[in-house]
C-alpha cells in the first residue's frame, strides 16, 4: 500500500510558491528490514540488535520528519546497534545491498562511549545498476562526552531506485562529529542530516559531494542546532547538476538561547551544466542568542569563458573540463573517506556515469 508522505520539511517556511518547504513522495507503507552486512567490525565494536539504548543525551531529531523517521522505526523489526568503545584502529564497514524490485528499510544506532574515538562507513548499492524499488535508512548517533567519529555514506544506488536516508546525531561534552556523503546513484533521492550540539564545546563538521545527472531528483535538508556554549558547525555542499536533473538544497544553522560563544559557517556551491537543470536552494541562520558569529552562502554557476579558454589552451575540450570539475568535485569528499577500495568504487561508479575510464585520452 503506498501513501502521499511530506519529506524534508525545511525548519522555517518560507513562501508556497518557491516550492522548497518541502517534498512530497509516494511510499510504500509495508517495508522489509534489510540489516545490511557488516563486512568488517574491528576490535572495540559490539553489535546487537535493538533499537534503543541507555545514555543520558537528548533523542535526536530527525531532518526527514517523524512521519518518515517513524516507518522505518516501526517496520525496522529488529535494528542494529554498534556500540563502540575506546580507539578504533580501522574503521567499522556496513554495506547495505539492495535487489531489484525491493522496499526495505534500516535502522542503526551508532553510539559512542565515552572518550571513544572511531570511523564509520556505511555504503548502500544495488546489485544490478539498473534496479528500482526504495530504501529507507534511518541512522541514529549519539556521541557521550569527549567521543569523535566520523561517519561516511556513500550512495552508489541502481539508477531507478529512491532512497530516503537520515542521519540523527547528538554530541555531549566536548563531542566531536565528522560527517561525509557522497550521493551519485538513484532515481529520487531524499536525504539529510540533523545534529544536536547538546553539551559545550562539541563540534560537528560535514562535506557532501553530489553528481546529479539524467533526471535524477535530489532532495536535501541538512540542520545544526547549538545548544551547548562555544560550540561550531562547519557544513559544506559542493557537487554538479547536469542535464534535466533537480537539486534542493535547505540548509540551517539554528543558535538557540543559551549557546553563547558558538559558531557556525554553511556553505554550498553548485555547478549547473545544463539549461534544462534545475536547483533550488535555501541557506538559513536562525539566531536566538546575541552572543554568536555565523555565516552562509550559496553559488550557483555554470563554466565561465575564461575556465574554458584555460582548458582549451591545455588541449581540454568543454566536455572533458566539465567531467574534470564534476569528478573532483566528488573526489574532494571522497578522499576523506578511510578507504582506498570504497573510494575506488566511488571512482568506478563515477566512470560509468560519464562512459569514461582512467586510460581515456
Amino acid at each position: 500500500m503506498e501513501q502521499k508522505m511530506q519529506i524534508n520539511p525545511i525548519t522555517y517556511l518560507t513562501w508556497h510558491w518557491m516550492k522548497i518547504n518541502s517534498d512530497t513522495i509516494s511510499v510504500n507503507m509495508n517495508l522489509t528490514e534489510n540489516k545490511g552486512a557488516d563486512v568488517h567490525i574491528p576490535d572495540g565494536v559490539t553489535v546487537t540488535n535493538g533499537k534503543e539504548i541507555k545514555t543520558k543525551l537528548n533523542e535526536p531529531v530527525y531532518s526527514i520528519g517523524d512521519e518518515a523517521a517513524n516507518l522505518i522505526k516501526e517496520n525496522a523489526k529488529d535494528g542494529k546497534i554498534y556500540t563502540i568503545k575506546g580507539t578504533l584502529k580501522e574503521p567499522l564497514i556496513i554495506r547495505l545491498e539492495s535487489d531489484d524490485g525491493v522496499n526495505e528499510c534500516t535502522h542503526q544506532i551508532i553510539h559512542a562511549l565515552e572518550g571513544s574515538k572511531g570511523q564509520v562507513i556505511i555504503v548502500s548499492s544495488s546489485k544490478d545498476k539498473t534496479s528500482s524499488g526504495m530504501t529507507a535508512l534511518l541512522t541514529k548517533v549519539y556521541l557521550e562526552d569527549n567521543s569523535e567519529l566520523q561517519i561516511s555514506k556513500v550512495q552508489l544506488l541502481g539508477s531507478n531506485m529512491n532512497q530516503i536516508d537520515e542521519t540523527a546525531s547528538v554530541c555531549g561534552e566536548n563531542a566531536h562529529m565528522d560527517f561525509v556523503q557522497v550521493e551519485l546513484g538513484g532515481s529520487h533521492i531524499d536525504t539529510g542530516f540533523h545534529s544536536t550540539l547538546l553539551g559545550n564545546l562539541s563540534k560537528y563538521s560535514s562535506h557532501m559531494g553530489y553528481l546529479c545527472s539524467n533526471e535524477q531528483y535530489l532532495d536535501t535538508n541538512q540542520t545544526v542546532v547549538h545548544k551547548g556554549k562555544k560550540t561550531d558547525c562547519k557544513m559544506f555542499t559542493d557537487g554538479t547538476i547536469k542535464d534535466k536533473s533537480t537539486k534542493v538544497y535547505r540548509g540551517t544553522i539554528d543558535m538557540v538561547r543559551g549557546c553563547s560563544g558558538s559558531t557556525g559557517d554553511e556553505l554550498e556551491n553548485t555547478l549547473n551544466l545544463s539549461p534544462l537543470a534545475l536547483e533550488k536552494s535555501a541557506p538559513i541562520i536562525l539566531c536566538g542568542e546575541d552572543d554568536i558569529s555565523a555565516e552562509h552562502g550559496s553559488t550557483i554557476g555554470k563554466l565561465s569563458n575564461e575556465i574554458l579558454f584555460y582548458f582549451n589552451a591545455h588541449g581540454i575540450n568543454q566536455a572533458m573540463a566539465e567531467e574534470l570539475l564534476s569528478k573532483a568535485k566528488i573526489t574532494s569528499a571522497a578522499v576523506k573517506i578511510p578507504s582506498q577500495e570504497i573510494q575506488k568504487e566511488i571512482g568506478d561508479y563515477l566512470n560509468e556515469i560519464y562512459g569514461s575510464d582512467d586510460t581515456k585520452e
